[in-house]
């Protein structure tokens, strides 16, 4: 991991060394289970179902040639699809590695497929949860989850030294509460939408899981889970009368803690 700082901003990066991991340990081990799996009798019925999901794994008629070969060019063959899913796994490895950018400004995240800025007076509350770079809004709605491998000392130093308001775990952790289906608290929207994010979670669609997330987090609902059981909390309601983070009439409470102390951290809640 590399962190880099100047006097107005601090870089926290996957380093060098940890793409030159990536990039040469996966192919090498791709390839060098495609060598061992060529000398395994019977192979072709000990694939596990995984495998025969990745998108370079030839089908079933394919595979049932292979498995008619044998010796050096069985090995190359596997060899050489093992190597391609190595570099596929690198590729997606590579693709989800994060740059954190913060300043006294606020924050850039950046992947190779997502890039977001968030400015510091939108910033409410920063905190890790599990794997996971949370920011919360300043009514606290999530404003940004970012999956991320980054050591959370690197992060939070990061935003502490230039005023961000860090946490120590989620502030707000005590007010979600356990779902049931059909609760009077939440209407059918919402109940709708964390039925199908339930089937998601049971069927480890960590995609869909995710999108359904963000639509409830659109209609003010944060969601977290533990295993198959999901939790959820209302996002602050807006104050009338008093100027928002956009310059509009519809303001936002303000959340405690929302300038650094001189410990760098607020305590969760």
């Amino acid at each position: 991991m590399s962190v880099s700082t100047t006097g107005t901003r601090t870089v926290v990066r996957a380093g060098v060394g940890t793409r030159l991991f990536v990039w040469g340990l996966f192919p090498v081990l791709g390839a060098g289970a495609g060598v061992l799996l060529s000398l395994a009798p019977g192979w072709a019925t000990r694939l596990p179902d995984w495998v025969h999901a990745l998108p370079m794994m030839p089908g079933a008629e394919q595979i049932a040639l292979l498995a008619g070969l044998q010796g050096v060019v069985l090995t190359s063959i596997l060899a050489a699809v093992g190597l391609a899913a190595g570099l596929l796994l690198a590729l997606t490895a590579h693709g989800e590695m994060v740059a954190v950018e913060v300043s006294p400004r606020g924050a850039v995240l950046t992947s190779s497929e997502r890039r977001e800025e968030y400015a510091r007076e939108d910033i409410g509350a920063v905190f890790v949860d599990g794997h996971d770079l949370v920011l919360l809004d300043t009514r606290t709605a999530e404003l940004g989850r970012w999956r991320t491998d980054h050591p959370e000392r690197r992060l939070r130093e990061a935003f502490v030294a230039h005023g961000h308001p860090w946490n120590e775990g989620d502030p707000y952790a005590d007010e979600f509460r356990r779902w049931a289906d059909g609760m009077p608290e939440l209407d059918g929207h919402a109940q709708s939408l964390l039925r199908s994010r339930r089937t998601a979670l049971k069927e480890k669609d960590a995609e869909d899981a995710a999108e359904l997330r963000e639509e409830l987090a659109a209609v003010g609902i944060l969601v977290r889970e533990e295993g198959h059981r999901q939790y959820w909390r209302r996002a602050r309601p807006c104050v009338e009368g008093t100027k928002g983070e956009h310059g509009n009439e519809n303001g936002f409470l303000s959340v405690d803690g929302g300038d650094t102390d001189q410990g760098g951290a607020h305590g969760t809640r």
